[in-house]
């Protein structure tokens, strides 16, 4: 029996995440009009988001975390709760009966909660006994939140106070990057790309006195983020494409289940989709889901980019016969009526979005692939820190919406979901052996000699029109020399004129068809991938064969980065191949 995909919901599309932080000792007088600060920073959000879910990461520490999340829920987002200790470890921190129970309330409205791993070398006694071990794991949390949230609301005073895990270390971890070992080391001239602060300047009962107006909002964007727009222009266009994600999957999902069941089930089998544990399950639904929506903008604009040549071709051929056979307004009137019908198409196939739409939903499928084969290999690194790093200005949301995804495969503590205790074992490293490396140098050796075909099929096309045209050509020559009369038989010499006049122009359709489909260079980069996946199936079966389990995991971390890089340069190939009726499509 195939795996059913039901139409996407809520709490499956791609949500926007704002982490909090902030002082716990947040003066009680202080409370509503930092609570009107927090909810007309939600209300803005949803009026400029309007089909985006919202999820809030709060760890739910007794001050400001209690109060986002508490706003949060009472405007209708989620809320996570990312434990920094096994729950009833962190629970101890609170001291106060009256503090215990707000914690337990607020986790019972909960969508999810997970615990963050244990930093390395910690132990369960080394952090019940030592207080700067707990101060890790708290700088942990906040990592993890300033890390995979898209917006940061912090409730601040402004003080750089040097604390372990405190509010103004975390806030520099948004703005400046997060060091090791709370995430993968940067290079030095990377872009910091985790988003903005909201601050809204807190006084506290520590501090009455802020840096700046007390509960205004301050918007702080990393360095680096400056374009020719904005900072707040450009981070909006990236919540706003994947907004433009979630509008298309909410409007064309159930249309297109029966397509994103098959998808699905072409990556992995009924019986291997059994042992997967919900994490897993999860991120397989999203890869099917935006594997369909690729393929579905794919043939939109395939079918623009034939009707766009095809209808080049009719108006050539409208005026040549005009000029050559029926001197008819009707039949001159095709030919602005034909440029007017490719202007129109072309406008609405930019509005549509056609093009980057398929680009871009096919590298987050193709990311979500690698995540997924990850995920079973049981490997904890997430592809938003190795996807599109060169290619940041027009596919950083791709990055994003992963990072928002991971969030919600995180495991739920909440419903009691088992971790997959499979994942590192012989049998699934089998399965990412079998339902990716061979499943793939299959595909790009197929795909390779699919494009090879298709390039020498419209070159040979193409050729065969510009030839016979250039060979009517001579013909009339040849005529106009030897037959006097053949001047003077207009017919049949307006005739032949129009044949040698259109076949030309579609041997240029047949041509700039095939250049904007980048037959050519697609055609490269799969053999390229083919002999990449071909190398790796080798050495991932030896390595299975030998039991070496660790090297296996290592070489599906690295042959998932080679695949990435890889896909970035796919898409930026196409993206460059933009169809513009102007230049003649």
């Amino acid at each position: 029996m195939a795996i059913a995909s039901k139409p996407v919901d809520q709490n499956s599309a791609v949500p926007i995440i704002i982490g909090v932080t902030g002082h716990r000792d947040i003066r009680p007088g202080d409370v509503p009009r930092l609570k009107d600060q927090v909810r007309a920073i939600l209300d803005d959000l949803r009026h400029k988001y309007s089909t985006t879910p919202f999820l809030v990461l709060s760890p739910l520490a007794e001050g400001a975390d209690r109060l986002v999340a508490d706003v949060a829920l009472e405007k209708g987002a989620r809320l996570v709760v990312p434990f920094p200790l096994p729950r009833e470890e962190y629970k101890s921190d609170f001291e106060t009966k009256e503090s215990k129970v707000e914690f337990s309330e607020l986790l019972g409205q909960a969508w999810k909660c997970f615990e963050i791993p244990l930093v390395n070398g910690s132990t369960h006694p080394s952090i019940a006994d030592a207080e700067l071990e707990r101060d890790k794991h708290y700088t942990q949390v906040g990592a993890y939140i300033a890390r995979h949230s898209h917006i940061l609301i912090a409730l601040w005073d402004g003080e750089q106070t040097g604390l372990e895990g405190g509010t103004a270390q975390i806030v520099d971890f948004k703005l400046n990057g997060i060091p090791a070992p709370f995430a993968r080391a940067r290079k030095l001239l990377d872009i910091v790309d985790n988003g903005p602060v909201y601050q809204v300047v807190t006084p506290r009962a520590q501090n009455p006195n802020p840096q700046g107006m007390p509960f205004n909002l301050e918007i702080r964007f990393p360095e680096g983020w400056k374009s020719s727009e904005s900072l707040e222009k450009s981070y909006g266009r990236i919540l706003q494409q994947m907004d433009s994600f979630n509008d298309d999957a909410k409007r064309l999902s159930e249309k297109l289940a029966a397509e994103i069941t098959n998808n699905k089930n072409a990556l992995i089998s009924d019986e291997e989709a059994r042992n997967l544990s919900p994490s897993e399950r999860f991120i397989l639904d999203q890869f099917a889901l935006a594997d369909t929506l690729a393929l579905y903008f794919q043939k939109r604009r395939r079918y623009t980019l034939i009707t766009l040549f095809l209808i080049a071709v009719l108006a050539v051929l409208s005026f040549e016969v005009y000029a050559h056979l029926l001197a008819h307004p009707f039949v001159l009137a095709v030919y602005p009526l034909s440029l007017a019908s490719a202007v129109g198409l072309y406008l609405l196939a930019k509005r549509k979005n056609f093009q980057n739409k398929h680009l871009d939903y096919r590298a987050l499928a193709e990311g979500l692939r690698v995540q997924f084969f990850w995920n079973l290999a049981d490997l904890s690194d997430e592809v938003a820190d190795h996807y599109l790093r060169q290619h940041r200005t027009e596919l950083e949301w791709i990055r994003n919406a992963i990072r928002g995804l991971n969030v919600l495969a995180e495991p739920d503590c909440v419903s009691g979901n088992p971790a997959n205790e499979e994942g590192s074992s012989a049998a699934m490293v089998e399965c990412v052996l079998k339902r990716w490396v061979e499943d793939q140098r299959s595909f790009f050796d197929r795909a390779t000699r699919r494009d090879h075909s298709k390039l020498r099929r419209r070159e040979n096309l193409a050729s065969s029109f510009f030839g016979f045209g250039l060979g009517l050509a001579m013909v009339v020559v040849v005529l106009h020399l030897l037959l006097p009369e053949f001047g003077e038989s207009s017919h049949w010499r307006h005739l032949l004129i129009v044949v040698m006049g259109i076949t030309p122009a579609i041997a240029a359709a047949i041509g700039g068809y095939a250049e904007k489909m980048a037959f050519s260079a697609q055609a490269k980069r799969y053999d390229w991938m083919k002999a990449l996946f071909d190398r790796a199936a080798h050495q991932l079966a030896n390595l299975v064969t030998h039991n070496d389990h660790a090297g296996a995991r290592q070489l599906i971390f690295e042959l998932g980065k080679e695949a990435l890089e890889e896909h970035g340069d796919w898409v930026m190939i196409h993206r460059e191949r933009t169809a513009d009726v102007y230049k003649g499509a």
